[in-house]
């Protein structure tokens, strides 16, 4: 009974710090969209008060909500698959000079922050000794915050790496893809079934690279 009930407690604290490391990443993720868009002279978001590190600011009703109750639910021995999102940010491109090419760099700038973030947190790891549960929670910080910029980086609407097809094909072709509820669909059916193994196998090496 001792054992059990100290494997459950460990696998609830072990839920929290996952809620609270990815609820921060995700913050880390719209607020760099947020200052970017506001840097090229878009201020909506920052309007809406999404120029922010409060991950309150951040969580959608529905992404967010649905992401920390299947966390939690898991911790609890429940074996679910783990999904949600945080709250788009606005951006509305019609304030910017150029809205192709600084539509696409406020879009990457969520995945380039993720990186960031991950490099930053590798460092302290590399240059400090601390206790080992500090260090698991930081190397699963690393892990999550690379997963989030390969993930993200994907192709496919509405991941931010969509905006990358902007550089490539006309607004009107663009837009009628990434509008396409079927489209959308299929090609989140494509990411899980084919490409999803490939962003866990490079989330992990290049984790294990910057921890060294």
């Amino acid at each position: 009974m001792c054992v059990t009930t100290a494997g459950f407690s460990t696998d609830l604290i072990m839920g929290i710090v996952l809620v609270a490391i990815i609820l921060f990443s995700l913050s880390v993720h719209e607020f760099a969209h947020a200052w970017v868009a506001n840097l090229f002279g878009d201020p909506t978001a920052k309007l809406e008060g999404r120029l922010s590190l409060n991950p309150i600011r951040h969580w959608d009703p529905i992404g967010t909500s649905l992401l920390v109750g299947l966390i939690m639910l898991t911790s609890f021995g429940i074996p679910l698959p783990i999904f949600g999102w945080g709250k788009p940010v606005p951006v509305d491109e019609r304030n910017f000079d150029n809205p192709r090419i600084q539509g696409v760099q406020t879009a990457l700038a969520g995945t380039m922050a993720n990186l960031l973030l991950a490099v930053l947190i590798a460092g302290l790891l590399r240059l400090t000794h601390l206790p080992s549960a500090v260090v698991s929670a930081l190397t699963l910080a690393v892990y999550i915050n690379i997963f989030l910029m390969f993930f993200n980086l994907l192709p496919v609407p509405p991941l931010d790496g969509s905006r990358l097809l902007r550089l490539f094909l006309p607004d009107s072709v663009y837009y009628a893809i990434s509008g396409n509820i079927i489209t959308f669909f299929l090609l989140i059916f494509l990411v899980i079934y084919f490409l999803l193994d490939y962003v866990v196998l490079l989330s992990t090496h290049l984790t294990t690279f910057l921890i060294g």
